[in-house]
């Protein structure tokens, strides 16, 4: 398997779980009643600060990640795969991944830089497509 569809597999991985720090975030600023419940009131207690930038790096995810989604099964089914979608598949992987932790433990400078690189290796990716 190609390293574009194995980063695809590592991210899908890390979307599927990203969600867990926020739900134990829940668990601790709401209760554990709150998550088993329909969720039709929130509380009035607010989420610990870390829990709530978590839930919004998972809000930034879930807008960016299927971009890289189309990008790489348009790359694969047009064969355009080579050394330069690979290391921008990395990028992207690795960029994202750590946007989300720089996120959820406060550090902008961090969650800035690596949010710009896993823009500009997506977008890369995706004018591939067409070039």
């Amino acid at each position: 398997m190609s390293t574009e569809y194995y980063s695809l597999t590592i991210m899908t991985l890390f979307f599927l779980f990203a969600w867990a720090p926020v739900s134990l975030g829940k668990v601790k600023g709401y209760g554990f009643k709150y998550l088993a419940s329909n969720r039709g009131r929130v509380p009035q207690t607010e989420l610990p600060s870390w829990a709530a930038r978590c839930d919004r790096a998972y809000n930034n995810l879930k807008d960016y990640f299927p971009a890289f989604i189309v990008a790489i099964l348009i790359l694969g089914a047009l064969n355009k795969f080579d050394n330069s979608t690979a290391t921008a598949a990395v990028i992207y992987t690795v960029a994202r991944i750590l946007h989300y932790i720089c996120y959820g433990i406060g550090f902008v400078p961090g969650r800035f830089l690596f949010f710009v690189a896993g823009l500009l290796a997506n977008t890369y990716l995706l004018l591939k497509i067409c070039f």
